[in-house]
């Protein structure tokens, strides 16, 4: 099995795009074929392909056949929002709608039920978008927030651009309506190898929630915990979480 290059799908967190794997890609390369998807509203991937938590799932289940390719060997990958994301995919993969990955790895990763926020950190992130894109303002206490530590210039100027270029109606779309669904009846209990990384200074989605609430749908999870990490983890500690991944490379048995 570790001799085999599988395909690593990732999904992208709130405000990011295929480009927040970037250095996580460098890290892995020669042992994972890292294909990173735009989720609606992000990057390039248009608004209006649908913002909803079900048709960003969708818009992965449609791409994923013609990224494997003949492969079949694949792990998906799903950070911050994506890996709401990511676990519906799965969960719609064990239902036959794709080839059920080896494993998942979820990074900081939004639950498949409502994610836990403070209604005024909502109110704060939806304001921020009232009048269109965001701003540089907005942008500087975004990322101040969600970060454990300074970024690389590469990595900043990335967050920057993403966060400027992201739809406002895909950004309130998650804020109001995608964090807070539940698609823990939906998804149900799925027994697929995980891999659960959380930063150790994450606010909001940190080792706690991850072992609370992603644990109890991934009964076969490993957890791993990047002290002083905050919440951008391939952004923050790409080497890291290609350590970790290399270490507990989920696997199916």
């Amino acid at each position: 099995m570790d001799d085999v290059v599988a395909t690593l799908v990732c999904l992208h967190a709130l405000g990011g795009s295929r480009r927040a794997f970037d250095a996580l890609t460098h890290e892995l390369a020669g042992e994972f074929d890292v294909l990173a998807l735009d989720l609606p509203g992000s990057g390039e991937a248009p608004v209006e392909l649908g913002t909803s938590v079900q048709e960003m799932a969708d818009h992965v289940v449609r791409q994923v056949p013609a990224l494997l390719g003949g492969s079949r060997e694949w792990v998906l990958l799903g950070h911050g929002a994506g890996g709401k994301i990511a676990s519906v995919v799965t969960a719609q993969a064990v239902a036959g709608d794709l080839p059920v990955p080896s494993g998942v790895v979820l990074l900081a990763a939004s639950p498949p039920g409502p994610e836990p926020m403070a209604e005024e950190q909502r109110a704060r992130m939806l304001s921020w978008v009232a009048d269109g894109a965001m701003d540089a303002a907005a942008v500087t206490e975004f990322v101040a927030t969600r970060v454990g530590g300074p970024l690389g210039l590469a990595e900043a100027e990335r967050v920057v651009a993403d966060l400027l270029r992201t739809s406002p109606a895909a950004w309130r779309d998650w804020l109001e309506r995608g964090s807070r669904e539940d698609w823990s009846q939906r998804v149900g209990v799925l027994d697929v190898p995980a891999l659960v990384v959380a930063g150790g200074a994450d606010p909001d989605l940190g080792e706690d929630v991850q072992r609370r609430l992603n644990g109890a749908v991934y009964p076969r999870a490993t957890f791993r915990t990047l002290a002083g990490a905050g919440h951008l983890l391939p952004l923050e500690r790409p080497r890291e979480v290609a350590a970790v991944l290399r270490a507990s490379r989920p696997a199916r048995t």
